[in-house]
């Protein structure tokens, strides 16, 4: 009996503590699932941060960029998780569900918020880290990013919305995901292999891994948010693969091919010196700050001699009369 009530306090319990919302809601199963989702996402945070600080500083660069994307998503997993940021919000459709709460005694959905938060950051570093190995000027880099962000943001948009307008939310988003897509493929692509043999290969493996997974999220989206065709333990188990795919295995996959490319190509300095800079040039700099100071303390012989040259009449009037050539310093001899 002792043991079975240690299973039990084992057990996940996050619906216990946080209740659904909703009339269609989180199983424990899938529950159960987000966890593994949040420790993945948590162990390839850790995994990175150590793999980034074992390395020169001038190259990582990227490595700062992808463990932002890890911490952002392990943080919202273990929201969805834990049965929190969710709202609910009238199906459209009912399918196979029962009479609810909702609108008209449609049932009621949970829709995750906290999912399209973590959405807007991570696919924006994702994309940033991709298109900083190209040469595109900044110009279409940030009307890429811009897109990237409105489509995720269409996407809240029709999912918390319960009639049928949100389709038109969901065309905008497949718009503005098929302009991102035609930026990676038609211009950073062919930029990328300017820059070198290795940055175009690590370009074209990452660009194909997003351009294969990233349209899958807009199909689990009609399925689930959009078409209340699935439950939404199975739309968990959906977006936890594609996420898997998309953040973890990506980042490393990125970064494996990044290894041996020489980040000076890419010019990212931000115009500061480092601090291995500044070790280097401080000695340097306070050098030249003793030299201005002693040249300083030194008496002015051209001061003196402009004093006893206006002390003699004759040099007076040699000097009223005679005009240095131009850019020549004035000389004088007594």
């Amino acid at each position: 009996m002792f043991t079975n009530i240690l299973l039990k306090r084992a057990g996940n319990r996050a619906l216990d503590v946080n209740p659904p919302n909703a009339d269609i809601h989180l199983g424990r199963w899938g529950s159960d699932w987000g966890w593994v989702v949040f420790c993945v996402m948590a162990a390839s945070t850790l995994g990175l941060l150590v793999w980034t600080f074992i390395l020169p500083r001038k190259r990582r660069t990227f490595h700062y960029l992808l463990t932002a994307v890890l911490a952002i998503s392990t943080i919202s997993w273990y929201s969805q998780a834990s049965d929190l940021g969710a709202t609910p919000i009238t199906t459209q459709f009912l399918h196979n569900s029962q009479r609810g709460g909702g609108y008209g005694g449609y049932p009621t959905r949970q829709i995750w918020y906290s999912r399209y938060v973590d959405w807007t950051l991570t696919t924006t570093l994702l994309l940033l880290s991709l298109l900083l190995i190209t040469g595109l000027p900044l110009s279409i880099i940030f009307i890429t990013l811009f897109f990237n962000i409105l489509m995720i943001v269409c996407g809240l948009l029709g999912a918390l919305t319960r009639t049928r307008y949100k389709w038109g939310y969901f065309a905008f988003a497949c718009a503005a995901l098929g302009y991102v897509l035609y930026h990676v493929f038609a211009s950073g692509l062919r930029s990328s292999r300017r820059l070198g043999s290795r940055f175009g290969r690590a370009f074209l493996a990452a660009s194909l891994l997003l351009a294969i997974i990233w349209p899958m999220y807009p199909i689990c989206w009609g399925l689930s948010e959009g078409g209340n065709v699935i439950g939404v333990s199975a739309e968990f188990l959906w977006y936890g693969l594609l996420d898997i795919f998309s953040k973890p295995i990506f980042a490393f996959l990125f970064l494996g091919m990044l290894k041996k490319c020489d980040y000076g190509a890419l010019r990212l300095r931000s115009g500061k010196r480092s601090e291995e800079d500044s070790d280097v040039h401080e000695p340097r700099r306070e050098n030249m700050e003793k030299d201005h100071e002693r040249i300083g303390s030194l008496p002015d012989h051209n001061a003196d001699d402009s004093n006893r040259v206006g002390t003699h009449p004759a040099m007076r009037a040699s000097v009223g009369t005679t005009q240095p050539a131009a850019g020549v310093p004035h000389t004088l001899v007594t």
